[in-house]
């Protein structure tokens, strides 16, 4: 049988509230969702993000396509394999688009311009 222990936090009152409203939106209970938030946490390594590049191929003998990530430890990963070439037409204008979306919310006006973080911008 498991033992379980309590673990609490001070929140300020308006991030209480927006907590709380968050929950009713969700439909969850705080303390569920707080358990699921720590549980993810430890379950996801410390490092999320690895160095590497995308690679899509083209298979000639089955006429599709297999996306893969080359990452610079020299591994290869398959993200997905055996992909149509109409698949592949809509993913690329829905990033297309995704990227349009973006660049309009970050207020983009140069072709040359890359995100920067608010933070790191005095105030």
């Amino acid at each position: 049988m498991s033992e379980y222990k309590s673990i609490s936090s001070k929140l300020t009152r308006e991030d209480y509230t927006r907590f709380i409203d968050y929950c009713n939106r969700k439909g969850t209970k705080p303390s569920t969702l707080i358990r699921k938030m720590i549980q993810k946490e430890l379950e996801e390594p410390f490092q999320r993000y690895v160095a590497g590049i995308n690679n899509i191929e083209y298979n000639k003998r089955k006429d599709n396509f297999s996306w893969f990530a080359r990452l610079d430890n020299g591994k290869k990963t398959a993200i997905i394999e055996n992909i149509d070439l109409n698949f592949l037409i809509n993913l690329n204008k829905e990033i297309e688009i995704a990227i349009e979306n973006r660049n309009h919310l970050l207020d983009k006006k140069h072709k040359k311009s890359v995100a920067i973080s608010s933070k790191l911008l005095k105030k």
